[in-house]
């Protein structure tokens, strides 16, 4: 039973690309909507101000000024965001292009997947079989065209691991160097993949103690903690201006109640481990990767790493328990390389037990049968989400999606405005690509509209509430009505001096 040869393998591997390129071809023009368009606007939010004001990639910048009338809000280090600004600087500003960029950081964590599978002994055609099933996981498949830079850091990590493994293998120092690159790139594009390094940690302990090893493992130990500095030092600037962001505390700072908990584990049980991180053709060999790995004898035992890897991300699964719930799927990303790979062995096992036997046609069945459901499976089970309607307060921003040209063309966009109401401060401004002062449930208080035009230069207030925009005390402060969209009504604002 052949396996197939390089040009065979690179044709199934072209082929998958384009079957992905089909599946997501309406939404890479689709504009910032459905699941997580709240941390997606955000981060275009990133993109469009290096693109316009700032393109220092330590300033990351969002669309609103309050508090301290900065915009500046730092989290990971923005290699994806600024990067896509870059991009647009030369090929045009569009939401098209953005997505299109993370579409190919994609790929390039998926060829980096199959060269990890390789690394291991497992042979090509079963390689290139994990590498279409991990395509088409529901979650990265999603991913795969959400502007977020959880992806480049998940890509940059499966690229570490294929490193550390070639290392591993043939002891050659580009294959460090390109590992501990690779870590510091995972690292800095977003801070949970740091763990990824128990790989480099085991390998560590294991050669410490050996004579005539220790000085290898004490130059791989240390290369690892150099070039993890610039990480460290971006973290330990930007993490003290987190306030109480839940990430810093994870199940230490959960109130959750027992039947919170019981939610969220039944939700882990009945959606996030079997249509999220998994589909049902991917259940079964799943099973087979754990009861019977299929990878053949290396040099190296490969699996110590493997299940190292598996140990620490269910580890981070559990501290960030209360961050995840039943929302933050993306939070399950680090989870993907270690299952996968489990994924792999499984459908390596069948073809190994049918190899040679008379069954070997109802493995090819089999394995051939999940990577045909895979994309199907995929599609049906993602593709309702980025509906406008599955998004954060669609229901107070329906009309910002109707009226969304209307909306930017009425005002420059370079004017600073008022903005109400939006209780995530990204997605409201996003869609009418304004920057300015974002307030929610009616919360601005009418004299605070004279202080920021006077002081701030904010001359325009974008507002879905009448309730607000029609009290007494707001309309000596409105001039003129300059557009009504739906429930969203814009005016300009009236000097002090004009009451």
């Amino acid at each position: 039973m052949r396996l197939p040869q390089r040009p065979a393998l690179l044709a199934g591997f072209l082929l998958s690309l384009l079957v992905s390129i089909g599946l997501h071809w309406t939404i890479f023009p689709l504009e910032i909507q459905g699941r997580h368009n709240w941390r997606q606007s955000q981060t275009m939010w990133n993109v469009r101000n290096f693109l316009h004001y700032d393109n220092d990639i330590r300033n990351t910048r969002v669309s609103h000024f309050n508090g301290s009338h900065d915009n500046l809000l730092r989290y990971e280090f923005p290699v994806l965001q600024w990067s896509i600004a870059q991009v647009q600087r030369a090929v045009g500003e569009s939401v098209l292009v953005a997505r299109v960029v993370v579409w190919l950081v994609g790929v390039f964590g998926l060829a980096g997947f199959f060269l990890l599978l390789r690394t291991k002994g497992v042979p090509p055609g079963i390689s290139l079989v994990g590498t279409v099933l991990l395509q088409f996981c529901p979650l990265f498949y999603f991913y795969t065209v959400n502007v977020l830079p959880d992806l480049l850091a998940l890509s940059a990590g499966i690229w570490y691991l294929y490193c550390c493994f070639a290392y591993f293998r043939d002891e050659r120092w580009t294959s460090l160097f390109g590992a501990v690159s690779f870590l510091l790139l995972a690292t800095l594009a977003k801070l949970p993949f740091a763990m990824f390094a128990i790989v480099g940690v085991v390998y560590t302990l294991g050669r410490v103690w050996q004579p005539g090893r220790r000085r290898r493992a004490m130059a791989f130990a240390g290369l690892h903690l150099l070039f993890i500095v610039p990480a460290v030092l971006w973290y330990r600037w930007v993490m003290p201006g987190w306030g109480s962001n839940p990430v810093l505390y994870g199940i230490f700072g959960s109130a959750n109640s027992r039947e919170e908990n019981l939610k969220i584990l039944d939700f882990f049980l009945e959606q996030y481990i079997p249509y999220d991180l998994l589909s049902p053709p991917m259940w079964g060999l799943l099973l087979l990767g754990i009861l019977w790995p299929a990878t053949r004898r290396t040099p190296v035992p490969y699996a110590r790493y493997v299940w190292a890897l598996a140990g620490v991300t269910l580890v981070y699964v559990a501290l960030q328990w209360n961050t995840i719930t039943v929302v933050h799927d993306y939070y399950l990303l680090p989870l993907l390389p270690w299952l996968y790979i489990v994924v792999t062995a499984g459908a390596g096992r069948i073809w190994q037990w049918t190899s040679g036997t008379r069954a070997r046609g109802a493995g090819a069945v089999l394995v051939g049968a999940a990577v045909l459901a895979a994309p199907w499976y995929a599609y049906q089970l993602r593709q309702p989400l980025w509906a406008a309607e599955t998004g954060a307060y669609y229901n107070v921003m329906q009309d910002a999606y109707r009226h969304q040209e209307a909306l930017q063309a009425a005002v420059d966009d370079d004017e600073k405005v008022i903005a109400l109401n939006d209780i995530s401060a990204h997605i409201f401004t996003w869609l009418i690509r304004k920057r300015g002062y974002v307030f929610h449930s009616n919360h601005l208080q009418p004299e605070w509209i004279d202080d920021l035009h006077r002081n701030r230069g904010v001359n325009y207030l974008y507002s879905n509430s009448r309730k607000f925009d029609q009290d007494s005390a707001v309309q000596t402060r409105l001039d003129t009505l300059l557009l009504e969209a739906g429930d969203i009504h814009v005016y300009r604002i009236r000097s002090p001096e004009e009451n």
